[in-house]
């Protein structure tokens, strides 16, 4: 049941402001009790569903502040902060541009590559996801770094961004990673190099080729050990011939990474990364309708020359098609490789600006409290009243308030 307090603080936000529609919101609270009736969930798919739930709705209780000279207050709902609820994502995700904007090295080309696996994988990887997800990283940042230290292509180590994206624009399960590669980096002797071959870089043959020799020898390896589960219509691999005409299969497959100059500035490609670095299989913006029973959608057709339809489920399977996109506790979705290893990262950045003659400026929201980062990002003074400027004191979250004490 709802509390006095919950009461309380929603008749305040009811009179002073519009409640704001989240579509995901609404599904999760519809459908998810028809949907555990259906399906077992895993811990982290259960704990992000019930975030979903409350996010802003008080249910994480309240932000609340007033001013000491005029007496004007203010109360938000607090957001929960899920890494896959797309409702409380943007001030991180502009943070994090603007930390990563700092790391960029002026002058040299970035370069946007794709690594995808034939879908033939798909249902082994989303039963080891870990496992195998950890590798597709791994292996991303093998092929790179091994090609970029031959001096036919640059004859040094890049710094590389990698993205786990695991969902297509219907939904469905698709993992591939995105990576932002910088055309510049470290030789052995501690020179800056750049790459020979401009606009592509490493040819897609090349990339392709040592990518799915390093997965596939890994992917066997970690079958040889038994370190993989074969559940929900994996079962046949564990057969011996089974699993060699599977990996026969894979071999046979061409695994070609996209490679591009990144587009409209080195910005705008960190912006790209940062949408699925900071946000999860669908925005509440392409949520159409919501009914008793089902869910309406947009998606983009890329197959179909780029064009925009919509597709209507049951309202428990779009439950189903969005969980399956939550990654398991602590799996670190964005990961860093090259000079910017975080435990090299400033050490190499300064050594680079310093053979560039250029100055370093470091990370510029690193040492921001909470009030001055609302300032730079959304141009928000949370210090001070709206209405006469006056000091704004702000309370703890959880302290019960009321009526009288307004």
């Amino acid at each position: 049941m709802m509390s006095d307090a919950v009461k309380f603080y929603r008749s305040l936000l009811e009179d002073e402001q519009v409640p704001v529609a989240y579509p995901i919101r609404d599904i999760v609270e519809k459908f998810y009790p028809s949907y555990l009736d259906l399906h077992s969930v895993s811990d982290v798919q259960h704990k992000t569903a019930n975030c979903i739930a409350n996010c802003k709705t008080g249910g994480f209780g309240y932000n609340v502040s007033y001013c000491e000279e005029c007496g004007h207050r203010k109360i938000h709902a607090c957001a929960c902060n899920n890494r896959n609820c797309p409702n409380c994502q943007t001030p991180l995700e502009k943070k994090w541009v603007m930390a990563r904007n700092s790391e960029l090295i002026e002058g040299i080309a970035y370069y946007h590559l794709i690594f995808t696996v034939p879908h033939e994988l798909n249902d082994l990887m989303f039963q080891n996801q870990k496992l195998l997800y950890g590798l597709l990283f791994q292996c991303a940042s093998d092929t790179i770094l091994t090609l970029c230290k031959d001096p036919a292509y640059m004859g040094a180590t890049p710094g590389i961004i990698s993205v786990l994206h695991t969902w297509g624009q219907q939904l469905n399960l698709h993992p591939h990673l995105h990576t932002m590669v910088s055309g510049g980096g470290l030789s052995p002797t501690g020179q800056f190099r750049e790459t020979k071959h401009k606009g592509f870089m490493i040819p897609v043959e090349v990339l392709g080729k040592m990518f799915r020799g390093k997965y596939m020898a890994a992917l066997k390896r970690l079958h040889d050990t038994n370190k993989l589960s074969y559940r929900n219509g994996c079962e046949p691999l564990r057969n011996r011939y089974s699993w060699k005409e599977f990996v026969h299969q894979m071999y046979e497959k061409p695994w070609l990474p996209f490679v591009k100059e990144t587009f409209n500035g080195n910005g705008n490609a960190l912006e790209y990364l940062a949408r699925y670095a900071y946000r999860t299989a669908i925005s509440n913006s392409r949520i159409q309708t919501v009914d008793d029973t089902n869910v309406s959608f947009r998606y983009t057709d890329y197959a179909d020359k780029n064009q925009k339809k919509a597709k209507t489920v049951a309202g428990t399977e779009f439950l189903r098609l969005f969980l399956q996109h939550v990654l398991p506790k602590g799996f670190n979705r964005v990961r860093f490789s090259g000079f910017l290893t975080n435990s090299q990262k400033t050490k190499k950045l300064k050594l680079i600006h310093r053979l560039r003659n250029t100055i370093y400026k470091g990370n510029p929201v690193k040492e921001l409290n909470t009030a001055d980062l609302m300032m730079l990002l959304f141009q928000r003074d949370i210090c001070h009243c709206s209405k006469c400027n006056g000091t704004l004191i702000h309370l703890p979250r959880g302290v019960p308030l009321t009526a009288l004490q307004f």
